[in-house]
């Protein structure tokens, strides 16, 4: 399984982008909210049918910019809006949770700290309550707000400014990639305990990360340019 990540397109387009999934065989790509900047949401449906024309599967989040009925556009466009939902492919989960930990900014996708620790918190321990203990899958929490104290959230101020939230969960329960987005510049591979963090950094800088599955414990993560 091929996976490309991408993040924060904010409604601008990237012909390199269409031109990356088709000469790498890409089987999924996986959107880590800002899909738009405050809309429109029409720019949702162009965006995703071109990369589903490619075919390859999208699964999305929605992100602190995107506005109301953000979700609804990207089913519409033919993904899925993974957005407090966890969806299984042949041997992975996705858990998704969009928008953001509080900004300086007023921004309509933001959330309370305490939501979303206690939201992502319901969402995968009810997965795991109802699974199969003996079955073992690859687990990905995909974010649009990174975890606290990484490379994924440093601004070019020197702050952290990720989700407190999202870095005891990744501490919590046994995630193997967490895929989020956010801080534009931030654009990084680190590492939480067991958890690979990826911030594929901004669509519209040719910001991509690539992440190949071969099984549970065998997996490649690389950022690349596009």
């Amino acid at each position: 399984m091929k996976i490309l990540a991408i993040s924060d397109i904010h409604s601008a387009e990237n012909d390199n982008l269409i031109d990356y999934i088709e000469n790498n065989d890409i089987d999924l790509v996986i959107i880590s909210g800002d899909v738009t900047d405050f809309g429109p949401l029409e720019f949702v449906d162009t965006f995703i049918k071109k990369i589903i024309d490619c075919n390859c599967d999208v699964v999305a989040v929605p992100g602190n910019c995107d506005p109301n009925g953000v979700c609804n556009a990207i089913k519409k466009a033919g993904a899925i809006c993974t957005h407090n939902k966890v969806i299984s492919f042949d041997d992975f989960l996705i858990f998704g949770y969009g928008g953001s930990n509080p900004t300086p900014f007023n921004t309509p996708g933001e959330v309370e700290d305490t939501k979303i620790h206690s939201d992502i918190y319901n969402l995968i321990n009810e997965y795991e309550r109802v699974s199969d203990p003996k079955i073992n899958k690859f687990k990905i929490l995909l974010t649009h707000a990174p975890p606290f104290n990484t490379a994924a959230d440093l601004i070019d101020g020197g702050d952290h400014v990720g989700s407190q939230a999202i870095r005891q969960i990744i501490e919590n329960f046994k995630i193997d990639i967490n895929i989020c987005g956010h801080i534009h510049e931030a654009k990084s591979i680190d590492k939480v305990g067991i958890t690979t963090v990826i911030n594929p950094g901004m669509l519209q800088n040719n910001g991509a990360a690539l992440i190949t599955i071969d099984n549970i414990k065998n997996y490649n993560t690389e950022l690349v340019l596009l």
